[in-house]
């Protein structure tokens, strides 16, 4: 790869990091619809870096305070880091899915600013699911939390962005962010995601439980994928923060099973 194939390279990963979390980051050069569509290869990574940023800081207070709070206090950086992207994802699509009658009226419920009964269960059961997972993993070993938040972020965020190319974007306004990331995914992009996320289940949770988690988030992808199919026929941003939420809780539950 020449210079200019890496600076390209580089300028997708500074996008993936910019649309993942709330870090200030230069783009450098000019940011084309080709760069904002190619940028999501970099999901799984950029996942990845997310989740071992938050392991390292629980590793560092965990010695410190008592493993709930630590987890706690690890949850809510998460979600100042991340701007609760995929949060506010999640309580978009189960008021549009649990609330509407057909396709029409779920889009318009999710596209709603104000938050529903559904979506506020959502949230609860996502936010009160991950602490006690989490916690759960902490009784056994610290290490594990740390596993748990590398291989979930990652693995949850590369399918996310695999669904991406997979199901077509419902939402045409110019008001989605996420827009702009779809319609130039290829074949090279998924294999990128699936590859970095391999990589990281293997060398973060080792071969045997690596590769039960890569089948979890598969298995999460092929459901989640017929579920929305079904439901609306495609995807929206709401409908992707749903799926990263969905596979995170999953891949902590099978670490808990795995580990109990």
């Amino acid at each position: 790869m020449n210079r200019d194939g890496l600076m390209r390279q580089w300028q997708w990963g500074c996008l993936a990091v910019s649309f993942l979390t709330r870090l200030p980051v230069r783009i450098r050069g000019e940011v084309t619809p080709q760069a904002l569509g190619r940028c999501h290869r970099w999901f799984s990574l950029v996942g990845a870096l997310i989740g071992l940023g938050l392991a390292l800081v629980y590793w560092g207070i965990e010695a410190y305070l008592p493993s709930a709070v630590a987890v706690f206090m690890v949850l809510g950086l998460s979600l100042w880091l991340t701007g609760a992207l995929h949060e506010d994802g999640l309580a978009d699509c189960m008021d549009g899915l649990g609330g509407g009658q057909d396709v029409a009226q779920r889009l318009a419920i999710m596209k709603d600013s104000r938050v529903g009964s559904y979506g506020v269960l959502a949230l609860s059961v996502s936010l009160v699911g991950r602490w006690l997972l989490l916690s759960a993993l902490a009784q056994q070993d610290a290490a594990l939390v740390m596993v748990a938040l590398i291989t979930s972020h990652s693995l949850s965020r590369g399918l996310a962005a695999f669904m991406m190319g997979l199901l077509p974007y419902l939402r045409s306004d110019g008001h989605s962010k996420v827009q702009a990331l779809t319609g130039h995914q290829r074949g090279s992009d998924r294999g990128w995601l699936a590859g970095i996320a391999v990589i990281v289940a293997v060398l973060a949770a080792g071969v045997a439980s690596g590769l039960v988690l890569l089948l979890t988030t598969a298995l999460s992808g092929l459901v989640l994928y017929r579920w929305l199919n079904r439901q609306l026929g495609g995807v929206t941003g709401d409908a992707l923060g749903a799926v990263q939420q969905i596979t995170e809780i999953l891949l902590y539950l099978v670490l808990v099973v795995l580990h109990a």
